[in-house]
């Protein structure tokens, strides 16, 4: 689908000598990620973890916090840490429970009782349940840390406090009038002390661990130097699959996380990297967004959460072959069943006036609830309108819901299910929600759509796409490759860099792959050179595009090694026939 190109305003020309380092093209990029000074540009171009990361005692409970763990520890009590089940909570629950066995083993008591619980995605659904509460209590549970998920399980909580049983909230997420009673590790709640507030659980996760170190070699513990910088492979992991800002301390946090997990000692996680094809030391935010952070996941969406849980913690790669061999399997099977339930909802839409509706409500008894966030977010991509896609589990309906901004989809559900809906959560670009009544289901799609159109414009439904600058095609080089690389860690936040060319002279024009599905161009620059550019998946445009002409084309600057000769090469994102324009 053609875009609606964005180009960000220049920045003022002053600001080209602040950062005089740094090329035109990057120096804008900069400026629309919001830096301003030399200093700004200092920091986001080389993140400091002396510097940039924030001391784990600010937290306000934190002090608190490790006292009562270390008690735990000393007295032999039961510590139980009950994670979510996507990759945050799962690899938020491997920081603690890496962290709390390395010092049960430094204090003398390797068999301490520490174990973990994550709810199964589909019978019990997300955070801390009351029925959860009585099996702890029977395994003898004394702490309770529940990860990426507590602080809206006020009345679990109260529940388990009622069985003896103290809680630490270590999670990120919304939450209600009325806080939990307990101790809260939780950036943004009334009165905290932390100064940066967009951590991922897994970030929050790391704090605690973190304050647990420094607190083991005040107390004399031979706790080696470095221990908490190699547990940041997994907070890179779910600082990029939970799409947190990479600003300020995520960006630092990020940035080294990367460097650890590029040389992992995690015998499962180097499997699950040799698994995905991915090469130790050149593996990116991007490679944790498309190859590691789907194969996590995948675990919880087909199977259990667990399995991910113990690849991660396995000692030893015979220990963790078989949890890998599982999550391969899950991995397969999503990415089947995503193109069956994809296969299944166009087929639906076939049958609909989707072009005059202003939304997409499908539902379907057989589709698993785990994957309709995935088919929601690809339907969003595909047809630019809030969607809406249900499926159900053990006789309840469950869906999910995306949109683009400004279309508030949580607004939309819980507006349009009043008097049907069970559960609804979410935020302004997503949502979950249950259905208990089948009758329910075609009363809910009756009024999305109803409010849908009441509220979506011709506008909101073409895509926007940010554009960084416009750029003459001479001006590009692998210098300038190089120079943009610097901007890493890229993800929310910080989106790789996308400029726009116009008016390019096409030399080729063709497509590519096994089944043409990849464009391919040669076009000239202004001195007359051949750049090569690709756009991956965009074949089915070539017909679109005239030939002989001139296009817009708008792009990330890339590389293309081949044979140890490495060249210029444009990585498509939108492409068009050329005309003028003022907002591109």
């Amino acid at each position: 689908m053609t875009k609606r190109w964005r180009v960000a305003e220049p920045c003022p020309e002053a600001f080209f000598g602040t950062v005089a380092e740094v090329p035109r093209p990057v120096a804008q990029a900069l400026w629309n990620r919001g830096i301003r000074t030399t200093d700004e540009a200092h920091r986001f171009l080389a993140p400091d973890f002396t510097r940039d990361i924030h001391a784990p005692f600010q937290f306000r409970h934190m002090r608190a916090v490790v006292d009562r763990i270390f008690q735990a520890l000393n007295a032999g009590e039961r510590i139980t840490v009950h994670g979510d089940y996507d990759a945050d909570g799962v690899t938020g629950s491997t920081v603690l429970l890496t962290t709390l066995r390395m010092l049960a083993a430094h204090l003398g008591v390797a068999d301490a009782p520490i174990d973990h619980y994550i709810p199964h995605r589909d019978k019990e659904g997300y955070g801390l349940h009351r029925g959860t509460v009585p099996k702890l209590e029977e395994r003898g549970t004394k702490l309770l840390i529940t990860v990426d998920c507590g602080i809206a399980c006020v009345e679990e909580i109260a529940e388990g406090k009622r069985r003896g049983m103290e809680t630490v909230v270590v999670d990120h997420h919304q939450f209600g009038a009325t806080l939990p009673d307990g101790q809260l590790i939780h950036p943004s709640v009334p009165e905290e002390t932390y100064p940066f507030k967009s951590l991922a659980a897994v970030g929050v996760s790391y704090k605690v661990a973190h304050a647990l170190i420094e607190e083991g070699r005040a107390r004399g513990l031979p706790i080696p130097d470095g221990a908490e910088k190699w547990l940041l492979d997994l907070v890179a992991i779910a600082t990029v699959t939970d799409m947190v800002p990479l600003v300020g301390e995520n960006r630092a946090l990020l940035a080294y996380g990367l460097k650890v997990l590029n040389k992992t000692r995690r015998p499962g996680l180097r499997m699950l990297i040799e698994a995905a094809r991915l090469v130790p030391g050149t593996i990116r935010s991007e490679d944790i967004a498309f190859m590691i952070g789907p194969r996590l996941n995948a675990a919880g969406r087909m199977d259990h959460a667990e399995l991910a849980l113990h690849l991660l913690l396995a000692a030893d790669e015979v220990h963790a072959k078989p949890y890998l061999e599982k999550i391969e399997r899950c991995n397969r099977e999503r990415q089947e069943t995503t193109r069956r339930m994809m296969d299944e909802a166009e087929t639906l839409l076939a049958g609909k006036a989707i072009q005059r509706e202003r939304a997409v409500f499908l539902a379907a008894a057989h589709w698993s609830p785990a994957l309709v966030g995935l088919i929601a977010g690809k339907l969003l991509e595909r047809f630019s309108r809030p969607v809406a896609i249900v499926g159900a589990h053990g006789g309840t309906w469950i869906g999910s819901g995306r949109s683009y901004a400004p279309f508030d989809i949580t607004d939309a559900v819980r507006t349009s299910g009043e008097g049907v809906l069970s559960r609804v959560g979410g935020h302004l670009q997503a949502c979950g929600f249950s259905v208990a009544e089948d009758a329910g289901i075609p009363v809910l799609e009756e009024r999305f759509y109803a409010h849908a159109a009441s509220r979506v414009t011709d506008e909101m439904m073409v895509p926007e796409l940010v554009v960084d600058a416009r750029v003459s095609l001479a001006d590009l080089s692998l210098d300038l490759w190089e120079q943009i690389e610097r901007m890493e860690p890229f993800g929310e936040g910080n989106r790789r860099p996308v400029f726009v060319a116009e008016r390019v002279p096409v030399v080729v024009m063709d497509t590519v792959g096994a089944q043409r599905q990849h464009l391919r161009l040669t076009v000239l620059n202004e001195r007359g050179m051949r750049v090569k550019a690709i756009g991956f998946k965009m074949g089915p445009r070539l017909a679109e595009l005239p030939m002989g002409g001139e296009l817009d084309l708008a792009f990330h600057v890339d590389q293309n090694e081949w044979n140890g000769r490495r060249e210029l090469q444009l990585k498509l994102v939108d492409v068009r026939a050329s005309k003028s324009f003022t907002e591109v």
